[in-house]
């Protein structure tokens, strides 16, 4: 749902072109048309992460080369797993809005 209310919102460059990659790989995963807004609205509902200072020392970490491949195989089976649910649930309106 959009809001008649719009914020602007001040990003890099850098970030705009991180942010449009990802808005493409999620058009292209969901089958349908994404703003910025929905895309925004879909990394946090997937980050589940609530404690954001968690996250940001996680990333300092090192970790070593195949926990990073295994957990990224991990993360990209649960997501296919999950657009199979969404479309099974919602497929009707899966279908009509692509």
């Amino acid at each position: 749902m959009v809001c008649a209310l719009s914020t602007t919102i001040r990003v890099s460059e850098k970030t705009k072109s991180m942010l449009t990659k990802v808005l493409i790989r999620l058009e292209s995963e969901l089958g349908r048309r994404l703003d910025y807004d929905e895309v925004i609205r879909i990394l946090i509902e997937r980050s589940g992460f609530r404690r954001p200072e968690l996250l940001l020392r996680l990333k300092e970490m090192r970790v070593p080369r195949r926990v990073v491949v295994e957990a990224r195989r991990i993360l990209e089976e649960e997501s296919r797993f999950e657009e199979e649910v969404f479309k099974r649930r919602y497929g009707f309106r899966y279908k009509r809005s692509s």
